[in-house]
């Protein structure tokens, strides 16, 4: 067995969180981060399953400089919200409005122990008017929980929001009000809200039965339905959990063309692995990227390939992958996009923000973003990665913190910033 080191990076160890110099090596064809602990020994998790050579060029791809990206920014991930070392400027970020939610998923990275958490309209005011004050106006908002839906005054809380200026208002749901309340979306519809982000992990009955222990798929499809009639732009989400709906990709690809334009695009997420687990997750339970796109292809018959897609190349180019997609002669996906070297964007952030807000809002013609994100848990943390997140937080306490960060915990369930917000 050949162990190739392609570079050394910084990370934490799952049992105590503390920062440990840490090796990503090649290996059987696979790519893995290793790292050792004095108290608490070595850890190995793979992050890549391709060749060494595949993962460099993707991230060489993405725009990845070793001389600019290598090494960690002294204090991270410990001061977040106050490091004036980090690499990128936010494209996202998310206001929690609650805590509570309307299911109980064992995935979920919000789900904790604390006190129940709902702030004031006057408070979440305050934490919008500090966002707009560190980006700006134009960033795109994410009403998140929690369950957001779960808040009746939600709408006025949008509506708050557009009064301020923000023109992209974007709500995280599993879309179980959404399915039995359409009234409630034509109003937050009427409020100012753009999009729905939601999760919808399959087109069968199994995900949702081991998701939430029961089949909520027809709540899905209900959900979809009522957000076309209220005018609302979706983004289906899928959290991608080997063993459970590893083999429903492409199907969820065809569900999305179904319910073209409403939905605009399919955004995949790798699970991560945040909150209490009586052991740690093994190799089997993690997809990597390059398995996600592997899949799409086969599962899509080729429509959609692996050389459609480009790494992110605003965050780290590991974290990201997209596509875009028009519908053409007999419904079939064109890709506009190829697998390229991406030049450097001086405004990278604002070309991402804008990206948003033009193919994920609501409108007429029959487009699909197809992409997804690898979200980091204590386990495959990279604080390079990290350096450069682009998805953040707004904390209470006046500061933005990257969402790898603020939900990272320790394989006891220990968070490094406690609280939802």
């Amino acid at each position: 067995m050949s162990v190739n080191e392609l570079y050394r990076t910084k990370s934490v160890c799952p049992v105590c969180l503390s920062v440990l110099d840490a090796s990503v090596t090649e290996r059987d064809g696979a790519v893995y981060l290793s790292k050792e602990c004095k108290e608490h020994g070595s850890f190995q998790t793979v992050i890549w399953r391709d060749s060494g050579d595949s993962y460099l060029e993707w991230l060489r791809y993405g725009g990845w400089n070793p001389e600019e990206d290598l090494g960690a920014v002294a204090g991270c991930p410990d001061h977040c919200g106050s490091c004036m070392g980090h690499r990128q400027e936010v494209c996202s970020a998310a206001v929690m409005v609650t805590n509570r939610c309307n299911s109980a998923c064992p995935v979920c990275f919000t789900v904790g122990k604390e006190a129940r958490f709902e702030p004031s309209l006057e408070e979440l005011t305050g934490q919008l008017l500090f966002y707009r004050k560190a980006g700006g106006e134009n960033f795109p908002l994410e009403l998140c929980g929690g369950e957001p839906m779960v808040r009746d005054d939600l709408p006025q809380i949008a509506a708050k929001a557009r009064e301020l200026g923000f023109s992209y208002i974007q709500v995280n749901t599993n879309g179980i009000r959404a399915a039995s309340d359409p009234d409630y979306l034509k109003h937050l519809k009427e409020a100012g809200v753009t999009t729905l982000y939601l999760g919808l992990d399959g087109v069968t009955s199994g995900p949702y039965l081991k998701k939430y222990g029961k089949d909520i798929f027809p709540l899905k499809i209900k959900a979809l339905e009522n957000s076309a009639a209220a005018g609302l732009a979706v983004v289906l989400v899928p959290c991608v959990i080997p063993g459970s709906n590893e083999k429903e990709l492409g199907a969820i690809i065809r569900l999305a063309k179904e319910f073209m334009p409403t939905v605009r695009g399919v955004y995949f997420q790798p699970v991560s692995y945040f909150g209490t687990y009586p052991k740690p997750p093994e190799d089997s339970d993690r997809i990597t990227i390059p398995e996600v796109l592997r899949l799409l292809e086969e599962q899509t018959g080729g429509e959609v390939r692996r050389e459609h897609f480009l790494p992110g190349n605003c965050e780290h180019p590991q974290c990201s992958f997209g596509a875009y997609y028009m519908e053409g002669k007999g419904g079939r996906l064109h890709a506009v996009t190829r697998y390229q070297a991406l030049p450097k964007r001086a405004q990278a952030s604002a070309h991402v923000r804008e990206v948003t807000r033009k193919n994920w809002t609501p409108g007429k013609n029959r487009h699909l973003t197809i992409g997804g994100m690898a979200f980091q848990d204590a386990w495959n943390l990279d604080l390079a990665r990290l350096s450069r997140c682009t998805v953040q937080i707004v904390g209470r306490d006046g500061r933005l913190i990257p969402l790898c960060a603020k939900y990272l915990t320790n394989c006891q369930g220990e968070k490094l910033y406690p609280g939802i917000s």
